[in-house]
């Protein structure tokens, strides 16, 4: 798999552009979008945008986009795909969990591909964020292992760069999962 490039974090967030490309997306396009939080860094999601059935809003990857056709608070950055660089289904079509998937720590860049049957395909790449109260790896909120097992929802992972050697910032590891609402987690 070759994950997508880390794009760098907006020094600030273009809300109007943002709104602008909201308005303007359909359910069912290919997007990328670029996230902001506390617990878990800047991260992307590359996958379909949809309109959720539950909370009634377009998601991608399981996080809101927007709120009544307003940027998502997390939300820095949002860019529809061209086909060619949506490239999530093909790749997950027929690929088998990798059982030989790279063991991720703390502070490592990657690029995780799952595969939800709520969300389809999508991709998330960011910083891991381990934790200390179980042993499990996240990226973007989405579990990627847990001692050392890759989780379910996984189809591949690669890391793109170990832990102190890219530019992104390390988020600290979670010491509590006490309330993760959006409003704990956003800067």
């Amino acid at each position: 798999m070759a994950g997508p490039a880390m794009p760098n974090v907006p020094s600030r967030r273009n809300v109007k552009v943002l709104t602008d490309a909201i308005t303007a997306l359909e359910s069912g396009t290919g997007v990328s979008a670029m996230f902001l939080t506390k617990r878990y860094g800047a991260f992307t999601i590359d996958g379909t945008a949809f309109i959720s059935a539950s909370v009634k809003t377009l998601t991608v990857g399981g996080r809101s986009i927007e709120q009544n056709l307003k940027p998502h608070k997390s939300l820095q950055a949002l860019r529809t795909l061209e086909p060619s660089e949506d490239d999530t289904t093909d790749e997950a079509q027929g690929v088998a969990q990798d059982a030989g998937t790279p063991a991720v720590a703390h502070g490592d860049l990657i690029s995780v591909l799952f595969v939800d049957p709520a969300y389809g395909p999508f991709t998330v790449t960011g910083v891991g964020v381990a934790s200390t109260v179980s042993d499990v790896v996240l990226v973007g909120g989405w579990f990627v292992s847990r001692a050392g097992t890759t989780a379910p929802r996984v189809v591949s992972v690669e890391v793109l760069a170990a832990s102190g050697t890219h530019e992104y910032p390390l988020p600290p590891r979670i010491v509590s999962w006490g309330e993760d609402t959006e409003g704990a987690t956003e800067y």
